[in-house]
């Protein structure tokens, strides 16, 4: 049969790259109308097709670079169509692994590479996977993450306001947060609505689902696995950047870690005046501060396990640093806001009584930790007290 006779499948991947690059650079309107006449011409009225199909992160119709089409069967992560063939499924995986003679290594593959949700089944990072097993090192990587650009993700998280550093705050700590999903997305409303944020997050794989819908088109979010968890801490290590100066920020958790508490209080006054504004502050300035300082541990998660709001002991201490090396000390951070008819001594007192008689350290000396650092920070507005243990130290922002 000659070959003109026969009919074709067309196959386009990642078609909505060039939307993103468009975006990202400034030729958005010329690369939409340019992928409009594209698909048209190839997929409508075309007497040589038998098949069309097309792949892509977002399902991004109201841009109209599909009205040429028509009769689309459409299919996302979120339905349990196709859900396979997104990535490797766990016994795929395990397949591979025996194949490699490397089976003992599930447990480090499957915490870098694993971890998506798609229409109830577990998938694996195929290119991350693969990359990792035809290395000859075997060391974990985030293989997936260096190959694409973090570009218009590092825009939409770092431009975001105080609740969205929280929300990133409780990702890093592997807590979910519930969010609507949108399964159409206009690129230019990203920079308009900020709940298309999490929509883009999870579609571009940098979020998945927990499970079925909570209720309509809200859905429990959290990070999949380690390899994306490296694209959130250079994200807000990017985020610090632009407002202090790295070796300062270094300089600051260094002496925590030494037990240099006063110099840890001076550079942390530094940053407090240099990035905080009365604004951030708002009706939960405890919340602010968190979140403020748990941002800036995410520099030390290479050496420390960090948790905020868990239970130890008899309650849930507000920040905690579990030493992966059991000879250095962990530490122990409690914040409280001192009101206008309260004194700062007094405050400081309660936070490192609360810390004792709650047993905060329990978690710690459970895991063999000997020595612990008990730091209580208080505030008011920019200013800024500091006590530790049993010893008082005072410290002003104002100064």
């Amino acid at each position: 049969m000659p070959l003109l006779s026969k009919q074709v499948v067309i196959l386009i991947d990642e078609y909505d790259t060039p939307l993103h690059a468009g975006y990202a650079n400034g030729y958005y309107d010329e690369v939409v109308s340019f992928m409009r006449n594209l698909l048209s011409g190839g997929l409508k009225d075309n007497e040589h097709l038998f098949r069309g199909v097309i792949t892509g992160i977002l399902r991004v119709a109201k841009e109209s670079i599909f009205s040429g089409l028509n009769n689309l069967g459409v299919y996302t992560l979120l339905q349990e169509e196709f859900n396979t063939a997104f990535g490797f499924t766990e016994e795929e995986v395990m397949t591979l692994l025996d194949d490699y003679n490397i089976r003992e290594r599930n447990d480090e593959v499957s915490w870098w590479y694993n971890g998506y949700f798609f229409g109830g089944e577990v998938i694996y990072n195929p290119w991350s996977v693969l990359n990792y097993v035809a290395s000859k090192s075997r060391r974990p990587r985030p293989y997936w993450i260096n190959t694409a650009s973090t570009e218009i993700i590092d825009n939409l998280v770092t431009r975001g306001g105080r609740e969205l550093r929280e929300e990133i705050g409780q990702l890093l700590e592997n807590k979910a947060i519930t969010k609507p999903v949108y399964e159409n997305i206009i690129m230019r409303d990203l920079e308009k609505r900020d709940d298309l944020l999490w929509s883009f997050l999870l579609f571009s794989g940098y979020l998945k689902t927990t499970g079925e819908a909570v209720h309509r088109n809200l859905y429990e979010l959290k990070i999949p696995n380690e390899e994306v968890r490296v694209v959130y801490e250079e994200s807000v290590k990017r985020w610090f950047a632009e407002k202090i100066e790295s070796n300062r920020l270094e300089e600051m958790l260094k002496a925590l870690e030494n037990g240099d508490v006063k110099l840890f209080e001076r550079m942390l006054r530094m940053i407090v005046l240099q990035i905080m504004s009365y604004h951030d502050l708002g009706s939960e300035p405890e919340k602010v501060y968190h979140a403020l300082v748990l941002g800036m541990m995410v520099w030390l998660s290479s050496r420390y396990t960090i948790r905020s709001n868990r239970e130890s002991g008899y309650g849930r201490y507000d920040l905690m640093l579990k030493p992966n090396d059991r000879a250095r000390s962990g530490i122990i951070i409690e914040f409280k806001c001192v009101y206008d008819s309260e004194k700062p001594e007094h405050v400081l007192s309660q936070a490192l009584k609360q810390i004792e008689e709650k047993r905060y350290t329990a978690e710690l000396e459970e895991a063999g930790i000997k020595e612990v650092l008990k730091i209580a920070i208080a505030f008011r507005g920019k200013e800024l007290w500091i006590s530790v243990s049993n010893s008082l130290i005072l410290f002003d922002c104002r100064n």
